[in-house]
């Protein structure tokens, strides 16, 4: 073999060994690689379960820090209720809503951003007025003027789980509410268990002529506007006609407590009664009602006096053989169901007017309703089958909704509850 093969046979087995040794380092690079990519896919894909899983907790953290908030401003609000009402022996003051606050934090575990008084629409008081600290000794100033609820925000911190592999230790959820005190415009109890229409059709004959309305504010009293319990007088007395005696039951109602009808006036059941609703026709006897719906009025007919209570009284539009859903105000396929057979009838009730009773007539053939004071006075062709309410429209219970939001000072004879609006 002459030098020169020897020479290339050597040279060959260098690049054969160079070879193989890039060969294995290319493998090397190649796992190396691989190692990096799984890794990261190993990151990526914890991280987008952990933002699963804690997305998930963070979800219920959010959620419990807003019934937080809600419980917070219904709190401090609760508090401004027992002082619009006053009823205390001794008006609540700053501290005590202060310390209901903090005891509602407390009681949630979450901590507190802000708490401020609001006015009745829930908008902060001008200028604006921090609810102060819930001090061991510290009386309190008074609530200041004009409050009527609580804007509150809450937050908490929370440790996260598998997001820590990104860099996301923990996580945070605020949250805000605000509640108010306002005069319900849903009717809980006490509420007269007969109906009489909103325009002037009633028990099918005479057709006597009134709407049921808020003043047009002309000057003039019209039957049946609803005024200011402070001007009712011989002037403006309505006089309201009820069909009191058989066939049928028509316009008393029962309101699902199981009561008779003396003691749905007499006694009437805590029960709430959405507005707008359908509510069903009473079948017991309406006569004899009169001592009972005379133990609301005062000694003087005709005059308008404390003693003279204020209750509640549906007002309807339309009536139905079958119960509708309660925001429907149709009876469709029959349409309007005004009958003398009132037996199991539906009556729709858009709204309630709060009526000052000064004298009932239920006995039948009650010359009173044919005469003043008060207006429109009753001809009954019938005799015997009407008997009649006297008194004032001074209050309205409006639709939709479970509260009214209006100004209210402290001890204004109204109806009070506590609601969140935001």
């Amino acid at each position: 073999m002459t030098a020169d093969n020897r020479a290339a046979i050597t040279l060959a087995a260098r690049e054969t060994e160079d070879s193989g040794m890039a060969t294995q380092r290319d493998r090397h690079d190649t796992r190396g690689q691989t190692l990096v990519i799984v890794a990261v896919g190993m990151i990526v894909i914890l991280a987008m379960v952990g933002l699963v899983i804690d997305g998930g907790f963070a979800w219920s953290k959010q959620r419990d820090t807003q019934n937080a908030a809600d419980a917070i401003a219904k709190a401090g609000t609760i508090v401004i209720q027992h002082y619009l009402a006053d009823v205390d022996p001794v008006p609540p003051t700053d501290h005590d809503v202060a310390c209901a606050v903090d005891a509602t934090r407390a009681a949630n575990g979450v901590d507190l951003v802000s708490a401020q008084y609001t006015n009745h629409e829930g908008q902060p008081l001008i200028p604006a007025v921090e609810v102060g600290p819930c001090g061991p000794t510290d009386p309190g100033i008074p609530i200041p003027l004009g409050a009527q609820g609580v804007k509150a925000a809450a937050s908490q911190d929370f440790d996260t789980f598998l997001m820590q592999v990104v860099g996301f230790t923990d996580m945070s959820a605020a949250a805000g509410a605000t509640a108010v005190v306002g005069s319900p415009q849903a009717v809980t109890g006490g509420a007269l268990p007969v109906t009489i229409p909103r325009v002037g059709e009633t028990c099918d004959e005479p057709e006597t002529d009134f709407e049921v309305r808020e003043d047009d504010l002309d000057g003039a009293w019209e039957p049946y506007e609803i005024i200011d319990e402070d001007d009712a007088d011989a002037t403006n007395m309505a006089i309201v006609p009820l069909c009191d005696t058989n066939p049928g039951s028509v316009g008393w109602l029962d309101y699902g407590c199981g009561q008779n009808l003396s003691q749905a006036v007499t006694n009437p059941c805590d029960t709430f009664i959405p507005i707008p609703a359908w509510i069903q026709t009473h079948t017991g006897d309406p006569n004899n009602l009169e001592a009972e719906f005379n133990s609301y009025t005062g000694s003087q007919v005709g005059v308008a006096e404390a003693e003279d209570s204020v209750l509640a009284m549906p007002i309807h539009d339309n009536t139905c053989v079958d119960q509708p859903a309660d925001n429907d105000p149709t009876c469709d396929p029959l349409g309007p169901e005004w009958s003398g057979v009132g037996n199991n009838n539906f009556y729709h009730v858009p709204i309630w007017i709060g009526f000052k009773l000064d004298a009932a007539y239920i006995q039948g053939a009650d010359l009173e309703c044919e005469a003043g004071p008060g207006q429109p006075v009753l001809v009954d062709p019938n005799s015997g089958k009407y008997g009649c309410l006297k008194g004032w429209f001074v209050w309205l219970y409006d639709e939709p909704g479970p509260i009214g939001l209006a100004p209210i000072d402290p001890g204004d004879q109204v109806p009070l509850a506590v609601t969140l609006i935001r």
